[in-house]
């Protein structure tokens, strides 16, 4: 017994390491630098103890930025997991070349974010842009989609949405195929049709690869940068400045690093109670599913 429980901690005494020395390391030493006031080009640090997290809770840029990445998450990953359960649903049928369809759905979530955000900002260019080509061609205004307050974040959100619905649609189709038949067709015999199977047999079925997809997006979504630092570059103003961006602006431009960190170590702890929130909520589907 002893040696197999030593057996089975030799084989994930790597993966251990390895999450201790990448994940738990720089967390703790980010945890520690917010407590100073530190300037890697000066070579200064001074200690602060909660200075840092008062500043920061304190500036009204930040709450700006908490603002837009709240609306950004909420509007983008609610859309994501609606068209993609939607277009699982669709795609979840069987005929010649439904292999080859699926796949080019899934293309865009395979471009680098860089990619897309630099295609998108061709296409939402005021005079050259395709997008404004169109709208001009059916005879509707063109519209300033990065230097508006009222669309910079709007085409943002568009953009995140074309790139990572691909990947809800993939997480849906793969919990719709485990569904057995035999319940369709045990629904049908009770006389229920199409839109009664989907509302009480698919969907309380895929109900926790939904939460699932809500917790990996919203995760992932809170760290959004890219698509930010290339549109619009947090503007126009404070229109489209998120926590990323913001941690960005104090790290790397101002050199204010434990100020950065400070941000940091609090966005962490909002996305730490968002994933408690959905675990519990995906636990408690689980079981109700059972």
């Amino acid at each position: 017994m002893y040696k197999s429980h030593r057996m089975t901690f030799l084989f994930l005494l790597p993966a251990i390491i390895i999450f201790l020395l990448f994940t738990v390391y720089p967390l703790l030493y980010a945890l520690f630098t917010s407590f100073f006031d530190l300037n890697y080009l000066k070579g200064d640090r001074f200690f602060l103890g909660l200075e840092n997290y008062k500043n920061v809770l304190s500036d009204q840029v930040f709450w700006v930025a908490v603002r837009n990445t709240v609306l950004f998450v909420l509007i983008a990953v609610t859309l994501e997991v609606i068209v993609g359960v939607i277009v699982a649903l669709l795609f979840n049928v069987q005929f010649k070349g439904i292999s080859i369809i699926r796949s080019i759905v899934l293309l865009p979530m395979l471009l680098p974010p860089i990619t897309v955000a630099l295609t998108w900002k061709m296409m939402y260019e005021y005079d050259y842009g395709v997008i404004n080509y169109i709208l001009t061609s059916l005879g509707l205004p063109a519209i300033e989609w990065l230097s508006s307050p009222s669309w910079a974040m709007i085409s943002i959100i568009i953009t995140d949405v074309w790139q990572w619905t691909p990947f809800v649609f993939l997480i849906i189709l793969a919990s719709l195929q485990g569904i057995p038949k035999e319940l369709y067709e045990s629904a049908q015999v009770n006389g229920a049709n199409a839109w009664q199977c989907t509302r009480f047999v698919t969907l309380p079925l895929i109900k926790p690869a939904i939460f699932l997809v809500l917790l990996l997006r919203t995760i992932e979504t809170f760290q959004v940068f890219e698509k930010m630092y290339v549109l619009t570059g947090g503007g126009p103003g404070n229109a489209t400045e998120t926590i990323t961006f913001y941690i960005y602006r104090y790290g790397f431009k101002y050199f204010e690093t434990g100020y950065a960190t400070a941000a940091t170590i609090i966005m962490v702890g909002i996305i730490v109670i968002l994933s408690l929130g959905y675990i519990y909520r995906v636990m408690q589907s689980v079981q109700f599913s059972k």
